[in-house]
């Protein structure tokens, strides 16, 4: 396999999918529940398959020495006021939540009222799909994509010295996949996003929990 193409390729495909989702956001700080809805799940399984492409990159690179750090003495530069910084994209994919999940009912909730009360309290708005929802965090996760995106190399090197780092301290959050299906994983999902994030994710753990296969490194790289 050339691992060069296959870093050319999903990176091209990362790159439309980033373009595709910043025309879908408004252009106001608003988006509406049903469009945010749209962008998620396009943004889950993208996000994903970025994690995963970084992995891949990981695979020839030697751990990096970790050195502890002497705290500094004076304050951090944080950038220039009121500048809107793009946050650092997030190497580890989100883990699920443990334990039984709690049903959610469908509908209203019973409007109970007390006999010391003059009048029933109100009821609260259900959500609708034309509810408007600030767009910020959004627009922030694509850009951290963007970001990472431009420099997918040093992405790597800096999934290494977390991996490093965490181990160093014992910590045992050291896997940046977590196990069974990936965040924005669909069971029969079609789209171009699905197929590529089942082939990132197979090649990502090859890369992370066990060496792949002869052909697969049949490139000598």
């Amino acid at each position: 396999m050339n691992w060069q193409h296959v870093f050319e390729i999903n990176r091209a495909a990362l790159l439309g999918l980033v373009a595709v989702m910043l025309g879908m956001l408004p252009e106001g700080r608003v988006i509406a529940r049903a469009a945010k809805r749209r962008v998620l799940a396009l943004l889950l399984p993208s996000e994903a398959c970025l994690r995963r492409l970084i992995v891949i990159l990981t695979r020839n690179m030697q751990p990096p020495v970790v050195n502890k750090r002497v705290a500094p003495s004076g304050p951090i530069p944080r950038g220039e006021a009121g500048a809107e910084r793009v946050p650092a994209f997030g190497l580890f994919d989100s883990r699920r939540a443990i334990g039984p999940r709690r049903k959610r009912r469908r509908g209203r909730e019973p409007n109970i009222g007390f006999f010391d009360e003059w009048k029933p309290p109100a009821r609260p708005a259900l959500p609708t799909d034309e509810d408007e929802m600030d767009a910020a965090s959004l627009r922030r996760r694509i850009a951290a994509m963007q970001k990472a995106l431009a420099d997918l190399p040093r992405q790597a090197r800096r999934l290494m010295r977390i991996i490093a780092k965490r181990k160093q301290a014992g910590n045992l959050k050291v896997k940046p996949m977590r196990p069974g299906r990936p965040p924005g994983h669909r069971e029969r999902g079609k789209r171009e996003v699905d197929t590529m994030l089942a082939g990132l994710n197979e090649l990502a753990l090859w890369v992370l929990v066990e060496p792949p296969p002869d052909w697969v490194v049949a490139d000598g790289a």
